[in-house]
This record gives C-alpha cells, sequence and structure tokens, in this order.
C-alpha cells in the first residue's frame, strides 16, 4: 500500500523553490532551488534531466542530472556520465565517472 512507503518522487514537470527535508529514499527529476536536507541517512537521486541549484546535506548521492551548489555528504557521492556538477562537495567518498561534466572543489574527509 502506498501509504506505507518511505519516499519522495519529484516529477519531471514539477519545479519547486525553498527548503526541503526529505526523509527516505528520493528520487528528484524536476527543478528546485533552495536548501535540501536528507535525513534518516537515505540515499537522494538527482535523475537525468533534473536541475538543482543551491545546498544539499544528505548521505548517499547519486547524480545523474544537472546540480550547482554546495553538497555536503555523510557517504558517497557518485556523478553519473550524464551528469553536470559545479559547485563544492565536502564527502566521504567521491567517484566522477568518465563523461561527467564537472567543474567543482571539493575534498573528502573521515
Amino acid at each position: 500500500m502506498i501509504q506505507n512507503q518511505e519516499f519522495t518522487y519529484i516529477g519531471k514537470a514539477t519545479s519547486l523553490s525553498g527548503t526541503f527535508k526529505f526523509s527516505g529514499p528520493t528520487h528528484l527529476q524536476g527543478h528546485l532551488h533552495g536548501d535540501i536536507i536528507v535525513e534518516n541517512s537515505a540515499k537522494i537521486v538527482l535523475e537525468i534531466g533534473s536541475y538543482t541549484e543551491g545546498s544539499l546535506q544528505c548521505n548517499d548521492l547519486d547524480i545523474y542530472g544537472e546540480f550547482v551548489g554546495v553538497v555536503q555528504s555523510s557517504g558517497r557521492v557518485t556523478i553519473y556520465p550524464t551528469a553536470i556538477f559545479e559547485g563544492k562537495i565536502i564527502s566521504r567518498s567521491l567517484e566522477i565517472l568518465p563523461g561527467a561534466i564537472v567543474n567543482m572543489n571539493g575534498h573528502t574527509e573521515e
């Protein structure tokens, strides 16, 4: 039953601006501007075609779309070949796959 599911999906026709707190797995395909916090050590996925601008605090992050801003990750950040990233990343682990467009300042930390 859908009422027992703990995930968030923002569709491609959606454009939102503000401060967001997500709990559970999150998939973004639309456009978000603002501050995003993903709680409960859940993964967030920025899907192909998504555009996200602002700050993002999370555990694990997969980027397939476009992101502009600052990422603070307590886990792993993976930037896939379809991604465009511009900004700063602070994470425990960072993987950039061939083909991704990346203009960043970042470091990993324990």
